[in-house]
């Protein structure tokens, strides 16, 4: 707290009858708490940032090597560019006069999207989590205004967002791409960004946790999403294009109109936004919300268990992540029939697709693709909820339970129990759902099913073996959880994208992914899932070692 207490003049909670406290006054200690906040952001904010910049540059130099030329692009827009399934997840495709442009519709809204819920999770975490964990309480006891807490979620999300923008146009100009059409690329996320921190700001006035927080601003942007993709796929609903941040950005249009007027749309909504959030902040208690939690019944004997409570604070989560990425390979389940249509043609295609998936029939290679980046996805999940482990351990509420008669071994089993639902949950909701939407299309039930189910099931040792590491960190160096995200990167980088950056095998093996069976590209394999399983065990054992070692409590 040092850090804070030499911070300006003291910040003053008004009497009844005084007057108001002063914007000035009311955020006091803001630098300080923006320096605080980027220190311990330092790993996870450029993570953030590189991750959805890698995989803009990704899609550029795939479009590069597939579409490099004019009549390629001209052939994409007439099969791809046409297509309800990909006029819902990426806009209709009406640039195809450069490699750049056609790149801008590949990465499309999702990418800006992924941008705008980090955004609403950046501002959330900086403030009510730090009120949610207690923290927040002992930093206003300090020389520390009443809004510079807010006002620092939203500073550290807009700069984030910010310089996200800027990056991205920067890139795409070093490529040689014109410079307004970048610059307005650009604008895209840094717009949908700021408007989302508006977003979160204000949800994380309304509710009373963090995770409720989260979740009412990313299905906004979600809804927002959706909405849009309805609009492009019937003209008759353009309207829907006006009524979300996400139709905002789209209207932007980079590489054809460049405009700025839906940007400024965007901002006005961050300041709205803030202004509403201030106003909330002011006139709450500390740790209450818009949205008041409901006290379960004193008699209740639900959460007598380490197991029982784990379920209670995590399932939310794993519901959420389940849904989500169930609900996206739905629809790649439904473009699984059209994989030979939209890029049989193009010997470009086919070849990238077979550095993400393997040598085999077309569809299959874009199925195992796929669920390798859903193998990801679950890898991150279990990154979450160990950080979620170590925030009940830093808000104090771990030492609570272990003071009764739990051990330590059973306080750490039961979330053990709860990560590993999550990791297999993901991977196999998302074949079903594959699966069903495969079905569908194509009659074939017993096949569509068993390929999906079956490439979805070999990914969960490998995404156990990650969450394994990040076990590891919270049992010996809790501090160090937030490298889980800096593992799952580069695990994405050296195993899925490894053969597209043309990396070497030696480097590519250091992913687990790497070492996944290509179902159903290929026969099931035992011997490398039962490794990867013997680690992952291991990994776990090692956790549980330093975890019963080291001090619990603030760590």
């Amino acid at each position: 707290m040092t850090a804070i207490d030499s911070v300006g003049p003291a910040a003053e909670t008004p009497r009844a009858g005084a007057p108001p406290l002063s914007l000035r006054t009311a955020c006091t200690g803001t630098g300080a708490l923006v320096r605080l906040a980027l220190r311990r952001d330092r790993v996870l904010l450029p993570v953030y940032v590189a991750v959805v910049l890698l995989m803009v540059a990704v899609t550029y130099s795939s479009v590069a090597t597939v579409y490099g030329t004019q009549a390629e692009r001209d052939e994409l827009a007439a099969s791809m560019g046409t297509n309800s399934a990909f006029l819902a997840l990426l806009g209709p495709l009406e640039h195809t006069g450069s490699v750049a442009s056609t790149a801008a519709w590949r990465v499309g809204p999702f990418m800006i999207l992924v941008l705008g819920v980090l955004a609403v999770l950046t501002v959330v975490r900086h403030t009510r989590k730090e009120e949610e964990t207690g923290r927040l309480e002992l930093v206003r006891a300090a020389r520390v205004g009443s809004l510079a807490p807010l006002a620092t979620g939203i500073l550290v999300a807009s700069g984030m967002s910010v310089l996200t923008g800027a990056l991205m146009a920067a890139m795409y100009v070093a490529q040689g791409a014109d410079g307004a059409s970048s610059l307005a690329f650009g604008l895209q996320f840094a717009a949908l960004g700021l408007a989302a921190t508006g977003i979160g700001a204000v949800c994380a006035q309304v509710a009373t946790s963090s995770r409720t927080a989260n979740t009412i601003g990313v299905l906004l942007l979600v809804a927002g999403y959706a909405l849009r993709g309805v609009a492009d796929i019937e003209p008759s609903a353009d309207w829907l294009h006006r009524v979300s941040p996400v139709g905002w950005v789209q209207e932007i249009d980079p590489f054809g109109a460049n405009a700025w007027g839906p940007a400024l749309l965007c901002v006005a909504l961050l300041g709205v936004c803030v202004v509403v959030a201030a106003r909330l902040s002011l006139g709450r208690d500390l740790g209450a919300g818009l949205v008041q939690p409901r006290p379960g019944p004193a008699e209740s004997t639900s959460l007598a268990s380490p197991l029982a409570l784990a379920t209670r604070l995590q399932v939310p989560g794993v519901v959420s992540w389940t849904l989500g990425v169930g609900a996206y390979c739905l629809l790649v389940g439904f473009l699984l029939d059209s994989v030979d249509d939209i890029a049989g043609s193009s010997p470009q295609m086919q070849q990238v697709i077979a550095q993400l998936g393997g040598a085999g029939a077309l569809a299959q290679v874009f199925q195992v693709a796929i669920m390798g980046f859903v193998g990801i996805a679950a890898a991150a999940f279990a990154v979450t909820l160990v950080s979620r482990l170590h925030a009940e351990e830093t808000s104090g509420r771990a030492e609570i339970v272990l003071a009764t008669g739990v051990s330590r071994t059973a306080y750490l089993a039961a979330s053990v129990v709860l990560l590993v639902v999550g990791v297999v949950a993901v991977p196999l909701w998302a074949g079903l759902m594959m699966g069903l939407g495969h079905a569908l299309v194509s009659g074939g039930w017993g096949v569509a099913f068993s390929d999906a189910v079956g490439a979805g099931l070999v990914q969960i040792p490998a995404a156990l073996v990650v969450a394994g590491l990040v076990l590891v960190l919270y049992g010996w160096w809790p501090r160090l959880v937030a490298l889980g995200w800096g593992i799952v990167t580069l695990v994405l980088v050296v195993g899925q994208l490894g053969e597209l950056f043309g990396l070497p095998q030696p480097v590519r093996d250091l992913s687990p992914f790497t070492h996944v069976p290509q179902v159903p590209l290929v026969p099931f394999s035992a011997g490398p899932v039962l490794a990867l399983t013997a680690i992952a065990v291991v990994l776990v054992g090692v956790a549980a070692v330093g975890f019963r070692r080291r001090d619990v409590g603030g760590a």
